[in-house]
């Protein structure tokens, strides 16, 4: 409390004084204590004098605080603006720990705002300086928030690098708690991957932990986990001895219920099963809540030959999951990697206006000299009739040095001109692929709603995807167009490997562009019919032919596949 008063005396001298170094002084001092006690620190935000808040710099330290302190006192703020800005003042300044800190802060904001791909996008960018800070808990919840982004795709094993790496951070900084937050991520993700001995290990040491130092919730998060594996494993068993001794706390939640279904239906209790099932819809609040009722609702009547009512059930499950799975195949992915490559353009041509502008800049200083330098000379041939020849040859020779300055800029001018042309072709090509996403995504949502109710859905859709597919794989001029998209915006890198590399074939050719193209093993997998492995036994091949190349063509090639 003492140090709190001193802060605001602090505050309430910078505000009276209205100088710079005192309020940053203040900021300063609010973020030594920000992680433990962030609803005092944002009272003291609130508190702020706007008027302070007119010089950048304290705006931006402030603004960064203050999303900091919502998020810790579990504010979900959904509006990125302020923090765009913030990251936007922080790039144009050295302090890197700060921009590290912005761009995980928009990242948060994005996510509370369901942008679940601009939120990955301002990790990953937070990720790329994570060796600027010296943010240990910082880097781990960063790592964290990746983990819980990756596993929300299914991609369960970036998710465990991610949160593994939480882990390490979290240790780094001595913060137990929060190492066995992220070992009950982990253990999540062994269940998930099938991996039930290694989620058994992970979870069992939670729990002993959490014991040991009374730390309730997070058993309860692992004995509820626990209880999945058994069931996930049919080890009834197990489940018996551990349902008597669920936690109260737990016992209102999906799983406990579910559970004991399941306990009572191996015991062939039919009316005490079907109880806890209606009392687990009780519960229910999301389609994950239902996908996990119906998931144990078969295999409740699985267990006692109620085979009607399972195929019922198992129905309903894979409408439930099929709607949640191409609710996530239709995520913008696409898009975002338009917005990418559109910012890269924009910053390119930036950059080459300022390349001209500067070029241009030189020129005339160099012309201006030379100019000087001839008006030099010929005052001097005046005086000097003996060097006349000399230095009407020299202002001669730098005339057309001139000259040939020019020449260079018009020659200049001109490639800047290809340049843009190739720009706008490579923004026009990547605005096409964003409408041929959204065509086909209209082409399988039109199929599916004209044959909603039809048992011949899955198929129609089937179709169309096998078509587009079939396109992208054998289609010459699909083909084609795919290896000029990539020409233009990787630098003709597909001539490059054509001119040095003439010997291979046209189906190496293609690999080479779906990889340049940024495909996954998985995709070229089926554009090609071939097997992952087989793919990436190719792609080692043809790097040691790559690698026989002189360097910098070497290294060019390497980075764009």
């Amino acid at each position: 409390m003492r140090k709190l008063i001193t802060i605001l005396i602090v505050t309430l001298a910078a505000i009276s004084c209205g100088k710079i170094k005192d309020a940053h002084n203040t900021l300063n001092d609010i973020e030594t204590f920000i992680n433990e006690r962030p609803d005092s620190a944002l009272t003291i935000l609130d508190s702020f004098d706007i008027s302070l808040l007119d010089h950048k710099s304290v705006w931006a330290h402030h603004s960064l605080l203050h999303a900091q302190a919502k998020d810790k006192c579990y504010i979900d703020e959904t509006n990125d603006s302020l923090m765009t800005q913030v990251v936007n003042y922080y790039e144009g300044k050295r302090d890197k720990e700060k921009l590290f800190k912005a761009y995980y802060y928009l990242g948060r904001i994005q996510y509370n705002a369901g942008d679940y791909v601009a939120s990955m996008l301002s990790y990953t960018k937070a990720e790329q300086m994570i060796y600027e800070s010296k943010d240990d808990m910082l880097k781990g919840l960063l790592y964290t928030q990746m983990g819980v982004l990756y596993s929300k795709y299914y991609d369960y094993k970036r998710s465990l690098t991610s949160h593994i790496n939480a882990y390490n951070q979290y240790e780094l900084c001595y913060n137990i708690r929060y190492q066995y937050l992220a070992k009950l991520h982990i253990g999540n993700l062994y269940i998930r991957m099938n991996q039930y001995e290694n989620a058994v290990n992970e979870l069992n040491d939670i729990i002993d932990w959490s014991r040991s130092c009374q730390e309730a919730t997070i058993e309860s998060l692992a004995i509820e986990q626990l209880i999945q594996v058994y069931v996930e494993t049919s080890n009834f068993d197990d489940l018996n001895n551990i349902i008597p001794n669920v936690p109260v706390n737990i016992q209102h939640r999906l799983t406990y219920p579910l559970s004991c279904a399941l306990s009572a239906a191996f015991a062939n209790n039919v009316i005490l099963a079907e109880k806890y099932i209606d009392a687990s819809w009780k519960n229910a609040k999301s389609a994950m809540d239902s996908i996990n009722i119906y998931h144990y609702q078969y295999k409740v009547y699985k267990m006692l030959d109620n085979h009607p009512q399972a195929l019922l059930l198992h129905e309903k499950l894979y409408q439930i999951q099929d709607t949640l799975t191409r609710n996530l195949f239709y995520e913008p992915l696409i898009s975002a990697q338009s917005n990418y490559y559109k910012a890269s353009l924009d910053n390119n041509k930036l950059k080459m206006t300022n390349q001209r502008q500067n070029f241009i800049i030189v020129i005339l200083v160099i012309t201006s000299v030379l100019i000087l330098s001839v008006t030099s000379l010929k005052h001097k041939i005046s005086i000097r009739n003996i060097e006349i020849n000399k230095y009407v040859e020299l202002a001669d020779g730098l005339e057309n040095i001139v000259l040939t300055k020019k020449e260079e800029i018009d020659m200049l001018s001109g490639n800047i001109a290809n340049l843009d042309d190739k720009l706008k072709e490579s923004a026009r090509n990547v605005s096409e692929l964003f409408s041929k996403q959204y065509e086909l995504l209209n082409r399988l949502t039109s199929t599916y709603y004209e044959t909603h109710g039809c048992k011949k859905d899955k198929e129609a859709i089937y179709s169309h995807v096998k078509k587009e597919i079939e396109k992208l794989s054998s289609n010459k001029d699909s083909l084609i167009q795919l290896e000029n998209v990539v020409n233009c915006n990787k630098n003709n890198i597909m001539k490059t490997i054509r001119q040095y590399l003439p010997n291979l074939t046209e189906i190496e050719y293609r690999h080479l562009c779906y990889w340049c193209a940024g495909f996954s093993a998985k995709a070229i997998s089926i554009f090609t019919g071939d097997s992952t492995n087989n793919i990436y036994v190719k792609k080692s091949r043809i790097k040691t032919v790559i690698m026989t190349l002189p360097t910098d063509v070497r290294n060019e090639i390497l980075s764009a596949i």
